[in-house]
Protein backbone atom coordinates (compact mmCIF):
# COMPACT_ATOMS: atom_id res chain seq x y z
CA UNK A 1 0.00 0.00 0.00
CA UNK A 2 2.76 2.15 0.59
CA UNK A 3 4.72 1.59 -2.26
CA UNK A 4 1.32 2.22 -4.53
CA UNK A 5 0.70 5.10 -3.01
CA UNK A 6 4.44 6.61 -3.24
CA UNK A 7 3.54 5.78 -7.14
CA UNK A 8 0.38 7.53 -7.46
CA UNK A 9 2.17 10.72 -5.90
CA UNK A 10 5.05 10.55 -7.99
CA UNK A 11 2.95 10.05 -11.00
CA UNK A 12 0.62 12.94 -9.82
CA UNK A 13 4.00 15.05 -9.32
CA UNK A 14 5.64 14.20 -13.06
CA UNK A 15 2.03 14.95 -14.43
CA UNK A 16 1.21 17.75 -12.70
CA UNK A 17 5.44 18.80 -13.79
CA UNK A 18 4.62 18.04 -17.42
CA UNK A 19 1.35 19.94 -17.47
CA UNK A 20 3.13 23.00 -16.03
CA UNK A 21 5.92 22.61 -18.86
CA UNK A 22 3.11 22.02 -21.97
CA UNK A 23 1.26 24.91 -20.10
CA UNK A 24 3.37 27.71 -20.38
CA UNK A 25 4.98 26.68 -23.39
CA UNK A 26 1.83 26.36 -25.40
CA UNK A 27 -1.04 27.85 -23.64
CA UNK A 28 -1.68 31.92 -23.03
CA UNK A 29 -2.80 32.22 -19.41
CA UNK A 30 -4.82 35.38 -18.73
CA UNK A 31 -3.40 35.47 -14.87
CA UNK A 32 -0.33 33.56 -12.86
CA UNK A 33 -0.48 34.64 -8.87
CA UNK A 34 -2.14 33.66 -5.89
CA UNK A 35 -5.94 34.92 -5.24
CA UNK A 36 -6.21 37.88 -3.48
CA UNK A 37 -9.66 37.42 -1.72
CA UNK A 38 -10.83 35.17 1.19
CA UNK A 39 -14.47 34.04 2.12
CA UNK A 40 -16.29 36.97 4.25
CA UNK A 41 -19.79 35.59 6.10
CA UNK A 42 -20.80 39.71 6.17
CA UNK A 43 -19.48 40.73 3.09
CA UNK A 44 -19.41 37.79 0.62
CA UNK A 45 -15.66 38.27 0.43
CA UNK A 46 -12.83 40.45 0.98
CA UNK A 47 -8.97 41.00 0.44
CA UNK A 48 -6.31 38.98 2.21
CA UNK A 49 -5.17 41.18 4.76
CA UNK A 50 -1.59 41.69 5.50
CA UNK A 51 -0.90 40.44 2.09
CA UNK A 52 1.31 40.70 -0.86
CA UNK A 53 1.47 38.80 -4.45
CA UNK A 54 2.30 39.10 -7.67
CA UNK A 55 0.10 38.52 -10.77
CA UNK A 56 1.93 37.75 -13.77
CA UNK A 57 -0.35 37.81 -17.36
CA UNK A 58 0.81 38.50 -20.70
CA UNK A 59 0.85 42.11 -20.89
CA UNK A 60 1.51 42.94 -16.90
CA UNK A 61 2.89 42.02 -13.67
CA UNK A 62 1.70 43.66 -11.22
CA UNK A 63 2.62 43.08 -7.35
CA UNK A 64 -0.91 43.74 -4.98
CA UNK A 65 -0.44 44.31 -1.19
CA UNK A 66 -2.71 45.13 1.28
CA UNK A 67 -2.62 46.39 4.99
CA UNK A 68 -3.70 44.84 7.94
CA UNK A 69 -7.45 46.10 7.68
CA UNK A 70 -7.52 43.98 4.73
CA UNK A 71 -7.68 46.93 2.01
CA UNK A 72 -5.23 47.28 -1.08
CA UNK A 73 -2.60 50.23 0.48
CA UNK A 74 0.87 50.71 3.16
CA UNK A 75 -0.14 50.16 6.66
CA UNK A 76 -1.89 53.23 8.12
CA UNK A 77 0.04 55.27 10.88
CA UNK A 78 -3.60 56.22 11.73
CA UNK A 79 -6.82 56.78 9.96
CA UNK A 80 -7.57 60.97 10.13
CA UNK A 81 -11.46 62.03 11.39
CA UNK A 82 -13.38 62.09 8.23
CA UNK A 83 -11.22 60.10 5.65
CA UNK A 84 -12.31 59.42 1.80
CA UNK A 85 -13.83 56.33 1.26
CA UNK A 86 -13.36 54.48 -2.11
CA UNK A 87 -15.42 51.86 -2.97
CA UNK A 88 -15.78 50.00 -6.38
CA UNK A 89 -14.29 47.21 -8.44
CA UNK A 90 -11.06 46.01 -10.09
CA UNK A 91 -10.68 49.04 -11.05
CA UNK A 92 -10.92 50.68 -7.93
CA UNK A 93 -8.88 47.85 -6.46
CA UNK A 94 -6.03 49.07 -9.43
CA UNK A 95 -6.03 44.84 -10.97
CA UNK A 96 -3.19 45.79 -13.41
CA UNK A 97 -1.19 48.29 -12.10
CA UNK A 98 1.56 47.66 -9.42
CA UNK A 99 1.29 49.64 -5.45
CA UNK A 100 0.59 52.83 -5.84
CA UNK A 101 -0.25 53.31 -9.49
CA UNK A 102 -3.74 52.69 -8.76
CA UNK A 103 -5.93 56.21 -8.47
CA UNK A 104 -7.20 56.31 -4.81
CA UNK A 105 -3.28 56.11 -4.12
CA UNK A 106 -2.43 58.71 -6.81
CA UNK A 107 -5.48 61.19 -5.30
CA UNK A 108 -4.03 60.46 -1.85
CA UNK A 109 -0.58 61.41 -2.56
CA UNK A 110 -2.15 64.57 -4.35
CA UNK A 111 -4.26 65.43 -1.37
CA UNK A 112 -0.97 65.01 0.97
CA UNK A 113 0.92 67.47 -1.61
CA UNK A 114 -1.82 70.21 -1.03
CA UNK A 115 -3.32 69.90 2.35
CA UNK A 116 -0.13 68.61 3.69
CA UNK A 117 -0.75 67.26 6.87
CA UNK A 118 -4.54 68.55 6.72
CA UNK A 119 -4.77 66.17 4.00
CA UNK A 120 -7.55 63.55 4.79
CA UNK A 121 -6.70 59.77 4.97
CA UNK A 122 -7.83 57.55 2.00
CA UNK A 123 -9.20 53.85 1.78
CA UNK A 124 -9.36 51.97 -0.88
CA UNK A 125 -12.05 49.58 -0.18
CA UNK A 126 -12.26 48.50 -3.95
CA UNK A 127 -11.99 45.09 -4.84
CA UNK A 128 -12.03 43.01 -8.04
CA UNK A 129 -14.40 40.41 -9.23
CA UNK A 130 -17.50 42.11 -7.45
CA UNK A 131 -20.96 44.27 -7.55
CA UNK A 132 -22.51 46.63 -5.51
CA UNK A 133 -24.03 44.63 -3.11
CA UNK A 134 -21.12 44.86 -1.65
CA UNK A 135 -21.28 48.67 -0.82
CA UNK A 136 -24.06 47.87 1.29
CA UNK A 137 -23.48 45.55 3.38
CA UNK A 138 -19.48 47.46 3.66
CA UNK A 139 -21.82 50.86 4.53
CA UNK A 140 -23.70 49.12 7.01
CA UNK A 141 -21.03 47.22 8.87
CA UNK A 142 -17.53 48.57 8.41
CA UNK A 143 -17.93 52.41 7.17
CA UNK A 144 -20.14 53.40 10.09
CA UNK A 145 -16.72 53.38 12.30
CA UNK A 146 -14.91 54.91 9.58
CA UNK A 147 -17.35 57.94 9.17
CA UNK A 148 -15.87 58.85 5.64
CA UNK A 149 -16.78 62.07 5.01
CA UNK A 150 -16.81 61.58 1.48
CA UNK A 151 -17.51 57.95 -0.31
CA UNK A 152 -16.72 57.50 -4.24
CA UNK A 153 -18.69 54.87 -5.39
CA UNK A 154 -17.12 53.32 -8.73
CA UNK A 155 -19.04 51.37 -11.74
CA UNK A 156 -17.86 49.93 -14.46
CA UNK A 157 -20.72 48.04 -16.82
CA UNK A 158 -20.19 44.11 -15.91
CA UNK A 159 -21.39 45.39 -12.44
CA UNK A 160 -24.84 45.40 -13.83
CA UNK A 161 -24.58 41.78 -14.56
CA UNK A 162 -22.48 40.42 -11.19
CA UNK A 163 -25.56 42.14 -9.05
CA UNK A 164 -27.20 39.22 -10.61
CA UNK A 165 -25.04 36.83 -10.31
CA UNK A 166 -23.86 37.48 -6.29
CA UNK A 167 -27.25 36.87 -5.02
CA UNK A 168 -26.77 39.30 -2.49
CA UNK A 169 -29.91 41.28 -3.31
CA UNK A 170 -32.42 40.91 -5.51
CA UNK A 171 -35.77 42.78 -6.32
CA UNK A 172 -38.91 41.62 -4.39
CA UNK A 173 -42.58 41.47 -6.62
CA UNK A 174 -43.37 45.37 -5.56
CA UNK A 175 -39.61 46.21 -6.83
CA UNK A 176 -38.26 46.50 -3.34
CA UNK A 177 -34.60 45.74 -2.75
CA UNK A 178 -34.49 42.32 -0.60
CA UNK A 179 -31.14 41.77 1.08
CA UNK A 180 -30.65 37.34 0.46
CA UNK A 181 -28.14 35.56 3.06
CA UNK A 182 -24.53 35.68 1.87
CA UNK A 183 -23.86 32.37 -0.13
CA UNK A 184 -21.55 29.87 1.46
CA UNK A 185 -17.63 29.58 0.36
CA UNK A 186 -19.07 27.10 -2.28
CA UNK A 187 -16.43 24.66 -4.19
CA UNK A 188 -14.13 27.27 -5.44
CA UNK A 189 -13.18 28.72 -2.19
CA UNK A 190 -12.34 25.10 -1.15
CA UNK A 191 -10.28 24.02 -3.86
CA UNK A 192 -8.41 27.54 -3.23
CA UNK A 193 -7.75 26.43 0.18
CA UNK A 194 -6.57 23.38 -0.96
CA UNK A 195 -4.08 25.24 -3.71
CA UNK A 196 -3.02 27.27 -0.79
CA UNK A 197 -1.90 24.19 1.39
CA UNK A 198 0.85 23.38 -0.77
CA UNK A 199 3.65 26.42 -1.24
CA UNK A 200 4.31 27.60 -4.53
CA UNK A 201 1.55 25.83 -5.79
CA UNK A 202 -0.71 28.85 -6.57
CA UNK A 203 1.97 30.75 -8.98
CA UNK A 204 1.05 27.54 -11.25
CA UNK A 205 0.56 28.18 -14.56
CA UNK A 206 -2.11 24.89 -14.43
CA UNK A 207 -3.79 26.83 -11.59
CA UNK A 208 -4.01 30.02 -13.40
CA UNK A 209 -5.37 28.41 -16.32
CA UNK A 210 -8.14 26.65 -14.43
CA UNK A 211 -9.17 29.63 -12.61
CA UNK A 212 -9.27 30.91 -16.24
CA UNK A 213 -11.73 28.38 -17.41
CA UNK A 214 -13.69 29.67 -14.78
CA UNK A 215 -13.82 33.10 -15.73
CA UNK A 216 -13.30 33.33 -19.43
CA UNK A 217 -9.92 34.74 -20.79
CA UNK A 218 -9.05 38.46 -21.07
CA UNK A 219 -13.15 39.37 -19.99
CA UNK A 220 -13.70 42.69 -21.21
CA UNK A 221 -15.33 45.30 -19.00
CA UNK A 222 -18.39 45.41 -20.97
CA UNK A 223 -21.69 42.81 -21.42
CA UNK A 224 -22.61 41.94 -24.70
CA UNK A 225 -26.05 42.98 -25.23
CA UNK A 226 -26.42 40.73 -27.96
CA UNK A 227 -25.90 37.30 -26.03
CA UNK A 228 -27.58 38.31 -22.72
CA UNK A 229 -31.88 38.22 -23.38
CA UNK A 230 -33.33 41.58 -23.25
CA UNK A 231 -35.48 40.52 -19.84
CA UNK A 232 -32.09 39.66 -18.39
CA UNK A 233 -30.66 42.59 -19.06
CA UNK A 234 -34.01 44.95 -17.93
CA UNK A 235 -33.62 42.99 -14.58
CA UNK A 236 -29.77 43.52 -13.86
CA UNK A 237 -30.87 47.38 -14.95
CA UNK A 238 -33.41 47.46 -12.38
CA UNK A 239 -31.29 45.84 -9.43
CA UNK A 240 -28.32 47.84 -10.22
CA UNK A 241 -30.19 50.84 -9.86
CA UNK A 242 -31.97 50.15 -6.81
CA UNK A 243 -28.78 48.89 -4.71
CA UNK A 244 -26.70 51.98 -5.83
CA UNK A 245 -29.70 53.93 -4.82
CA UNK A 246 -29.48 52.12 -1.27
CA UNK A 247 -26.21 52.49 -1.32
CA UNK A 248 -26.41 56.63 -1.83
CA UNK A 249 -29.03 56.87 0.65
CA UNK A 250 -27.65 54.67 3.40
CA UNK A 251 -24.30 57.57 2.89
CA UNK A 252 -26.78 60.77 3.27
CA UNK A 253 -28.56 58.67 6.38
CA UNK A 254 -24.69 58.61 8.26
CA UNK A 255 -23.94 61.73 6.49
CA UNK A 256 -21.37 60.89 3.89
CA UNK A 257 -20.90 63.01 1.28
CA UNK A 258 -21.18 60.98 -2.63
CA UNK A 259 -19.05 60.97 -5.81
CA UNK A 260 -20.09 58.37 -8.53
CA UNK A 261 -17.33 57.63 -11.01
CA UNK A 262 -18.63 55.59 -13.94
CA UNK A 263 -16.07 53.54 -15.85
CA UNK A 264 -17.25 51.84 -19.70
CA UNK A 265 -20.73 52.24 -19.18
CA UNK A 266 -23.12 52.04 -21.78
CA UNK A 267 -25.12 55.37 -23.06
CA UNK A 268 -28.29 54.25 -21.41
CA UNK A 269 -27.19 53.12 -18.63
CA UNK A 270 -24.51 56.20 -17.74
CA UNK A 271 -27.38 58.27 -18.53
CA UNK A 272 -29.33 56.42 -16.12
CA UNK A 273 -26.85 56.46 -13.10
CA UNK A 274 -25.84 59.83 -13.70
CA UNK A 275 -29.63 61.10 -13.40
CA UNK A 276 -29.65 58.73 -9.82
CA UNK A 277 -26.75 60.76 -8.71
CA UNK A 278 -27.55 63.84 -9.57
CA UNK A 279 -30.72 63.34 -7.72
CA UNK A 280 -28.95 62.57 -4.18
CA UNK A 281 -26.75 66.11 -5.54
CA UNK A 282 -24.23 63.99 -6.02
CA UNK A 283 -21.28 64.92 -9.10
CA UNK A 284 -20.57 62.14 -11.43
CA UNK A 285 -17.23 61.95 -12.85
CA UNK A 286 -17.00 59.72 -16.28
CA UNK A 287 -14.00 57.96 -17.22
CA UNK A 288 -14.09 56.95 -21.36
CA UNK A 289 -14.72 54.11 -22.56
CA UNK A 290 -11.85 51.39 -24.00
CA UNK A 291 -13.45 51.91 -27.46
CA UNK A 292 -13.38 55.81 -27.12
CA UNK A 293 -9.35 55.71 -25.30
CA UNK A 294 -8.13 52.95 -26.21
CA UNK A 295 -4.52 54.38 -25.43
CA UNK A 296 -5.59 54.63 -21.51
CA UNK A 297 -5.95 50.98 -21.15
CA UNK A 298 -4.16 47.21 -21.78
CA UNK A 299 -4.44 46.10 -25.80
CA UNK A 300 -5.96 42.87 -24.58
CA UNK A 301 -6.88 42.69 -20.84
CA UNK A 302 -9.65 45.31 -19.85
CA UNK A 303 -8.50 47.14 -17.31
CA UNK A 304 -6.57 50.03 -17.11
CA UNK A 305 -2.72 50.56 -16.94
CA UNK A 306 -0.54 52.91 -14.99
CA UNK A 307 -1.57 55.71 -17.57
CA UNK A 308 -5.04 55.18 -17.33
CA UNK A 309 -5.37 54.95 -13.32
CA UNK A 310 -3.15 58.80 -13.67
CA UNK A 311 -5.72 60.11 -15.87
CA UNK A 312 -8.43 58.53 -13.59
CA UNK A 313 -7.08 60.30 -10.74
CA UNK A 314 -6.41 63.68 -12.52
CA UNK A 315 -10.14 64.43 -13.35
CA UNK A 316 -11.58 62.26 -9.99
CA UNK A 317 -9.26 64.55 -7.83
CA UNK A 318 -11.15 68.39 -8.30
CA UNK A 319 -14.42 67.34 -8.10
CA UNK A 320 -13.28 65.23 -4.67
CA UNK A 321 -11.27 68.44 -3.38
CA UNK A 322 -14.62 70.27 -3.92
CA UNK A 323 -16.95 67.49 -2.52
CA UNK A 324 -14.57 67.28 0.42
CA UNK A 325 -14.44 70.66 1.42
CA UNK A 326 -18.42 71.36 0.85
CA UNK A 327 -18.61 68.29 2.98
CA UNK A 328 -16.25 69.39 5.65
CA UNK A 329 -17.69 72.98 5.62
CA UNK A 330 -21.15 71.45 6.28
CA UNK A 331 -20.26 69.12 9.32
CA UNK A 332 -18.16 72.19 10.69
CA UNK A 333 -21.70 73.87 10.68
CA UNK A 334 -23.69 71.46 12.25
CA UNK A 335 -21.34 69.39 14.74
CA UNK A 336 -17.92 70.81 14.82
CA UNK A 337 -16.71 74.24 14.93
CA UNK A 338 -12.91 72.73 15.40
CA UNK A 339 -13.33 71.72 11.73
CA UNK A 340 -12.72 75.66 10.60
CA UNK A 341 -8.94 75.29 10.17
CA UNK A 342 -8.71 72.32 7.74
CA UNK A 343 -11.35 74.27 5.77
CA UNK A 344 -9.32 77.13 5.75
CA UNK A 345 -6.25 74.91 5.32
CA UNK A 346 -8.04 72.70 2.25
CA UNK A 347 -9.17 75.99 0.24
CA UNK A 348 -6.02 77.64 0.61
Amino acid sequence: MLRNSALFLLSLVASLGLAEVVVQAFVPVRDVGPSFTVYDPVLGKRLKASFSAERITPEFRMRLSTNSLGFRGPEPKAISSGPILFLGDSFTMGYGVRDGEEYPARVATELRRLWGDSAPSVINAGIGDSGNGFWIKFLRSRAPAMHPRVVVMQLADNDFEDNLNEKLFALGPDGSLRELPVPGPGMMRGFQAVIEAFPGLSASHVVGLLRQIRFPAFGALRIDAESESELRAREANALTMRIVEEAISLCRTQGFATLGVLVGLSISRELAITELFARHGAPVVVIPAKSARPDLYYTIDGHAHAAGHAFIANHVLEPLRATFIAATQSQAGRFAPELDGMISSAIQ
